[in-house]
């Protein structure tokens, strides 16, 4: 049977972003084809293909399908015809009454693509600024309106390191399912590296493993068939052998899916780009039952290692990729790494169901709730469930527990009170629940000093959290370490270093700690917007004349500063003043605060790893004196560090922990008296 299990359905070219790896090489905002497929012509369309059955998933894409203004009248008809209708967009244009009019309309779901949890990967890969953020308002928009969504992740070279996080992403942030597409190089897309085979290889292995370890969530691969294989190797028993339809994971083009485009041709898949026919010209279902390359796919005879290969049944290999290539449909597929065994092939395990399982009346009414393109895989799922049980008779009550086991409502480690991920991201660190770590992000961390640990935990995912990102990778720690290095990337000429001594001649020594790398890099950027080589006395002098500017302070961000211990407070309230002058702000609020902290924190810890530390204490200081030339004979330093072990014993815990050393309770308690 070549059941039409799913439809992609192109109304348009338009498109409000410019996605580097678009197959459709989507035009502008303005322009578009003044042949696309009009409101009845696709409705013509949808009224064909209920013609065999309401088993058919059909999703509205583009382009972006938010421009065609009909499209709620679309996804109107096609549900009042009984087919699931899912819209497949960039998410930027949703917005509250959008998606109540599309839920309204009757949208099962939406499809929402995001390409990174770094903001400025994502918009740069999407080819717009700003983007991201809308991105995920759209989703948001959703949840709340209880719109069911799935998250779109396509895979570079650049992004295969967020598969986890993304993973994690989708599951606080109310998804139930994880498209990772994976791109075959045609449209904009011809012009970018594709990922690796053996890159493409991992990252499905990781998947077939992170399946397995999250039963409330559901992880497609897509343009990606050698996921059947690798789940066959992981484990012959896998459900996702045995998968079929569109959970499958298999290549299904031409086989139980295709696309139309803007004008009306139907191709087996997006990176198909050969026209089959046309539905202008005849009935999708000819097109459909008669086309020569839907027959090829149907019953292909693979060529090279294709051909040879034990696997050839349960995958097949991307047809699209040789085509790119300049090759044959029926090629070998270039990005499989598998070497073929000379093995007996491998036949896809469709379990066999005896007629002994029955149905109760009400458990076949809820079966026939279902959408038409999940109901067999449903049914199989109920039947294989209720024998495995010993038992004959489907009930409602088998139907519901598969119902909770696939898809909870209540995500595991989500809180009850956090409504959102925005109200997550806009808590405290000793409020919000703690961000995922990256494999690397978390080596780095495990590596650091057990006193350093807590604190940099603290600065990441509080920075995470401002700046919208939902995990800690190696990335961000490190743009965290070299943004605060005292590194001096350019010779500094003679008059530029005395200018710049003489800036500082009037700062105390802790705060000439704070300020001088922070007008050395200010100097250097000037170099740069030069495009010279050398720090000169003009490049200072620019630097010290902007900062030299008056700023003020917002309440809070005064209040937090009078709340520290006295001999810190001046430093604090003139590093925090110089920054807000270099960063250009007029008034200094307590986020800014926060962000000056995060930097000097950051500061420390790369001066304390530097120095061999192993330990907070007293004895610390003689550490730093040995290695900071500034600290030996220093009077101020002296008494500033009396000053600190006053402060510390005086504020001990009750059990004379604090005392000493400066213990996990102690940095608790200092911690909370800096955010109060």
């Amino acid at each position: 049977m070549n059941d039409l299990f799913l439809i992609a359905i192109n109304l348009t070219r338009r498109c409000n972003l410019a996605c580097a790896h678009c197959y459709m090489d989507a035009a502008t905002r303005e322009a578009g084809s003044e042949a696309e497929l009009t409101t009845d012509e696709v409705k013509a369309l949808l009224d064909q293909i209920r013609e065999r059955g309401d088993d058919t998933m059909v999703v509205l894409t583009g382009g972006e399908p938010l421009l065609r203004r009909d499209l709620e009248a679309l996804v109107a008809h096609g549900n009042g015809l009984g087919l699931a209708m899912v819209v497949g967009t960039n998410g930027v244009l949703l917005n509250e009454k959008r998606v109540a009019a599309l839920k309204a309309a009757g949208a099962m779901g939406m499809g929402i693509s995001l390409d990174s949890l770094d903001p400025n990967h994502h918009d740069s890969f999407r080819g717009c600024p700003g983007s991201w953020e809308k991105t995920l308002a759209g989703m948001e928009f959703c949840r709340q309106a209880d719109l069911p969504f799935q998250v779109h992740f396509s895979v570079t070279e650049q992004n295969a390191d967020e598969v986890q996080s993304m993973i994690d992403f989708t599951k606080a942030a109310g998804a139930h399912v994880l498209n990772i597409f994976f791109l075959v190089c045609t449209g904009r897309g011809e012009s970018m590296s594709d990922i690796t085979p053996q890159r493409y290889e991992q990252v499905l292995q990781q998947l077939v493993e992170a399946q397995d370890a999250n039963k409330d969530l559901l992880l497609r691969a897509r343009c990606a068939p050698h996921y059947k294989r690798i789940a066959y190797q992981h484990d012959p028993e896998s459900p996702l052998t045995r998968a079929q339809g569109y959970e499958g994971g298999g290549c299904l083009a031409g086989i139980h899916y295709c696309r139309i485009t803007p004008e009306g041709a139907v191709t087996a898949c997006p990176y198909l780009e050969a026209e089959e026919g046309s539905i202008r010209q005849e009935s999708f279902w000819q097109i459909w039952d008669r086309s020569p390359t839907f027959q090829q796919l149907r019953n292909p005879q693979l060529h090279g290692k294709c051909g040879k290969c034990e696997y050839q049944k349960l995958c097949g290999g991307c047809r699209a990729r040789p085509v790119a290539m300049g090759n044959g449909l029926m090629d070998t597929d270039p990005w499989c790494d598998y070497r073929p065994e000379g093995g007996g092939i491998i036949q896809p395990l469709i379990p066999q169901l005896s007629d002994e399982i029955r149905w109760s009346p009400e458990a076949q009414q809820r079966l026939s709730r279902v959408p038409g393109f999940l109901r067999k895989m449903v049914r199989k799922r109920a039947e294989t469930y209720v024998r495995e049980q010993g038992e004959t008779l489907v009930t409602p009550a088998h139907m519901a527990t598969l119902a909770k086991n696939r898809f909870k409502k209540g995500m595991p480690g989500r809180p009850a009170n956090v409504a959102s991920i925005a109200e997550a991201g806009a808590k405290s660190i000793s409020e919000a629940p703690s961000l995922p770590w990256t494999g690397e992000a978390q080596a780095y961390l495990d590596q650091l000093p057990p006193f350093l640990q807590s604190g940099v935990q603290q600065v990441a995912e509080d920075v995470a959290r401002s700046e919208g990102r939902f995990e800690v990778n190696i990335k961000l720690l490190q743009r965290l370490e070299s943004e605060d290095a005292a590194k001096r990337a350019f010779p500094w000429s003679e008059a530029a270093e005395q200018h710049l001594a003489e800036a500082l001649a009037d700062k105390a020594p802790q705060v000439r700690m704070f300020v001088q790398p922070t007008m050395e890099a200010a100097a250097e950027r000037e170099v740069k917007r030069r495009h010279a080589q050398q720090v000169e006395l003009q490049d200072v002098e620019a630097v010290t004349a902007t900062l030299l500017a008056g700023v003020e302070w917002s309440p809070e961000a005064l209040a937090r500063v009078k709340s520290a211990p006295e001999f810190v407070r001046a430093g604090i309230k003139k590093a925090a003043e110089f920054g807000a002058r270099r960063d250009s702000l007029a008034v200094i609020g307590s986020n800014d605060l926060t962000r000056y902290r995060n930097r000097a924190m950051m500061r420390a810890v790369m001066r304390m790893k530097g120095m061999g530390m192993t330990s907070l204490d007293f004895d610390a200081f003689a550490v730093a004196k040995q290695q900071v030339k500034r600290l030996q004979d220093n009077p101020q330093a002296e008494q500033r560090f009396s000053k600190i072990r006053d402060y510390v014993e005086g504020h001990q815990a009750p059990d004379g922990s604090g005392l000493g050393t400066l213990g996990h309770d102690l940095i608790e308690r200092m911690k909370r008296e800096l955010k109060e």
